[in-house]
């Protein structure tokens, strides 16, 4: 949403910028939805397209747009608000696969094998140290 906003505000008004920003943050959730309910299940794939057509509704609809503090976008704000989520989306599915394929490691706290126990302090009721 941030890359859209930046690149939305080079070319028009702060406005305009947040309209994109916001469609693209829609955009990326929709996405992310889409790959994670499974884009071939049939209700998946109505709840994004209905979802989409109500956030585009809402935006270009001038009235409205205006209600939600929005302004109708031409084809270069769809434009920068689909590109940043779609590579937003995709970003997110290769850094969740890098993540899942990461070595597991021991937590910092943890000691090495073998090492001496070390003494901890009890934590108090609100989570503080005691």
């Amino acid at each position: 949403a941030g890359a859209a906003w930046g690149a939305a505000r080079l070319t028009g008004t702060r406005r305009r910028a947040s309209t994109v920003g916001l469609a693209a943050l829609v955009g990326t959730q929709l996405g992310q939805t889409l790959i994670a309910g499974g884009w071939r299940r049939p209700a998946t794939l109505a709840t994004v397209a209905g979802s989409a057509a109500g956030l585009v509704g809402v935006i270009q609809t001038p009235g409205v747009s205006q209600f939600f503090g929005c302004r109708p976008m031409g084809p270069l704000g769809w434009a920068q608000a689909t590109t940043s989520a779609t590579l937003a989306t995709l970003g997110s599915q290769v850094a969740s696969r890098v993540v899942a394929h990461a070595p597991e490691r021991a937590p910092a706290h943890e000691a090495e094998p073998g090492a001496a126990p070390v003494a901890t302090r009890p934590r108090t009721r609100d989570g503080g140290d005691g």
